[in-house]
């Protein structure tokens, strides 16, 4: 009884609202490329929705950089740095400046560590690693983005959501 009323509710809210239940909320120990691909399912996201098509030409470990907020919050973070370029979120999924942004936010490596990492656009950033009041380990991208890594790598996962505050690398 208690799964048919759980059933109901979703079928009313996803009919009443905005809300996508094929999207995806992160919930940790998530497989980078399954989770962005779910995340892109939204009507709403379009960090995910610029992510996924260069996620899906690169092979490998990698680690994607995702802010932990809502849609509407990665999508300002988008936003406050296309304002910056002097461009706006018209036409911005699947343009050369979406390319751009998944490139900058994504790293051929299967987990952030301390050092010099490279993302994909080729750029080399300075990471400092360390445990935060909670005594997990918190890493701090060029000194601006601050998150943690949310895998290990293991069996059935390939890949790393690196999950971040309000902010993204630029990528101008």
């Amino acid at each position: 009884m208690r799964a048919l009323l759980s059933v109901l509710l979703a079928l009313t809210v996803s009919s009443c609202s905005v809300i996508d239940l094929r999207g995806a909320d992160f919930v940790g120990r998530e497989d980078a490329r399954r989770y962005i691909a779910a995340c892109a399912r939204s009507r709403t996201d379009l960090y995910c929705k610029a992510l996924l098509p260069t996620l899906e030409r690169t092979p490998g470990q990698v680690t994607v950089l995702m802010v932990n907020l809502g849609d509407d919050d990665r999508t300002a973070a988008i936003e406050r740095e296309l304002r910056r370029q002097g461009l706006t979120l018209d036409g911005f999924v699947g343009s050369a400046a979406a390319d751009r942004f998944a490139r900058a936010n994504i790293f051929l490596a299967p987990r952030i560590q301390a050092g010099t990492m490279t993302s994909l656009d080729g750029r080399s950033h300075t990471v400092t690693c360390g445990l935060n009041d909670l005594k997990a380990e918190e890493c701090v991208i060029d000194g601006t983005v601050r998150g943690g890594n949310t895998n290990e790598p293991g069996p059935g996962v390939v890949g790393n959501v690196f999950v971040t505050d309000a902010a993204i690398l630029p990528f101008n």
